[in-house]
């Protein structure tokens, strides 16, 4: 279910909510599988013993899981017609877990109605586990409906940093147990957004060595393990509510790379009062590159093998030197949704899924996230022609008539400070030459030899979380 969603919709309404988690003890077997179908579900122990039979569905067998989504689908609907009808009610279902939300004033009636409609319908559920509040933990995400944020549960983030914090001190870990890893990693980072673009070096790495070895950790692994923890250290939740919505774009970029020639441009449109752009009136910036000031964008030869890492750095250079006023209101909480245009649809897509592997267009995307969470801002990149983006492609061009030379924002690119693009380029091209080399050029020296690991190695037995 879309948990973010459900939030923001909540909290516009300006309404105090409650929430309550219940869990179905033994899901699978409250679904009854019809007599002709009992002989699939039998078993023996030994031959000539009791033959056992399953009458109702059964953890193992693969359509247990399909018919108990059917089941409480149906029950979760005909719940909230029932309770809805009378008192206003959030009711989300993953696997076998109900996350209730409720209006505080009335919130102990639907709540409560809920749960009596599972208990008239004789759902089994673990008493044990039902728990609620303003803050809760459910499915392994933390839901705070007081202050509007949406996180990871604290027992999975201490996991998380305690995790980071021994590989590194190992400085050394097998691809097997990253694997593992990555997999929580990616549990933990759908709830922290902004997070989710750095793990692309733990995925380019696994990518690079085979499991069995234990291999040394780079320091663009380093860095963003490094950056990831202390993050998790300071925060493990993100606000959701909507603090301001942009409709229109605030940011039209485009870049530039023919032959040794780069340049990336852009401007933030100045609407007048019928809401009509003036182009006139926009404040624009176009930078000219070269090999001494971006030599991450000659890694792959010529540039133009970059254009799409290019039109993401004109997004964020964008982002950063004609940022509106509205992004920064002083007292503001929660998040701004930012459109902007682009001609290239791999930047839209990057933005849009939060991940991506290629370099050096990951570093980019690494540093977008970071001054996207600055700001409290979610970008919503939009694909646009070029016919429709032509002033943006004059820019990176070099082609200023249409525009005012008042309102050019200057900048010195060799002299921008970022949060993170300048460290992960430089430590990014060393792993990335790394992984053009063959196997057989790399030292063996890398790690130490190990066999087939036990099952009592692997993480979901000797570190759960």
């Amino acid at each position: 279910p879309d948990i973010k969603a459900a939030l923001r919709h909540m909290s516009a309404e300006g309404v105090a909510y409650v929430g309550l988690v219940v869990d179905v003890s033994g899901a699978h077997r409250t679904v009854a599988v019809r007599e002709e179908d009992w002989p699939l579900q039998a078993c023996q122990v030994r031959e000539d013993g009791d033959v056992f039979i399953n009458t109702v569905g059964t953890f193992g067998v693969s359509s247990a899981a399909y018919w108990w989504g059917r089941l409480a689908a149906a029950i979760h609907r005909s719940g909230l017609a029932v309770v809805s009808a009378k008192w206003a009610l959030w009711a989300l279902l993953f696997a076998d877990d109900w996350g209730l939300m409720a209006r505080q004033g009335h919130h102990e009636k639907a709540l409560l109605g809920f749960v009596w409609w599972l208990t008239v319908l004789r759902v089994p559920l673990s008493w044990l586990k039902v728990k609620g509040g303003q803050k809760f933990a459910w499915v392994g995400y933390e839901l705070d409906l007081n202050g509007w944020s949406l996180g990871i549960a604290a027992s999975r983030a201490d996991w998380a940093v305690r995790w980071m914090g021994r590989t590194l001190t190992a400085g050394r870990i097998d691809p097997a147990e990253l694997r593992e890893a990555l997999g929580r990693l990616v549990f933990v980072y759908g709830a922290l957004q902004w997070d989710k673009p750095f793990l692309a070096p733990l995925f380019t790495f696994l990518k690079l060595h085979k499991p069995g070895r234990e291999r040394r950790l780079p320091l663009y692994a380093k860095i963003v393990l490094t950056w990831l923890m202390e993050r998790l250290k300071e925060r493990r939740a993100h606000p959701l509510q909507t603090r301001r919505t942009i409709e229109r774009a605030i940011l039209r970029v485009d870049a530039k790379a023919e032959g040794l020639t780069i340049a990336v441009g852009g401007w933030s449109p100045f609407y007048d009062h019928r809401g009509q752009v003036v182009v006139s009136k926009s404040k624009w910036f176009s930078v000219a590159l070269s090999e001494e000031t971006a030599p991450w964008a000659y890694v792959k030869g010529t540039p133009a093998r970059a254009i799409s890492t290019l039109e993401l750095l004109a997004t964020t250079l964008g982002l950063v030197v004609l940022t509106p006023e509205k992004l920064a209101a002083p007292g503001a909480a929660g998040t701004v949704t930012v459109t902007g245009f682009t001609d290239s649809l791999v930047s839209s897509s990057v933005v849009s899924r939060g991940l991506t592997t290629s370099f050096p267009l990951c570093v980019i995307a690494m540093e977008l996230a970071a001054q996207l969470e600055r700001r409290g801002a979610e970008l919503f990149l939009e694909w646009a022609p070029r016919a429709t983006n032509k002033e943006a492609d004059a820019l990176a061009d070099g082609r200023f008539g249409d525009f005012d030379p008042a309102l050019r924002v200057p900048v010195d690119f060799a002299r921008l400070r970022w949060l993170v693009m300048d460290r992960l380029l430089l430590a990014g091209a060393q792993l990335h030459k790394e992984m053009e080399r063959s196997s057989a050029e790399r030292p063996v020296e890398e790690g130490r030899k190990q066999g087939p690991r036990r099952k009592d190695e692997k993480l979901r037995v000797k570190d759960p979380w």
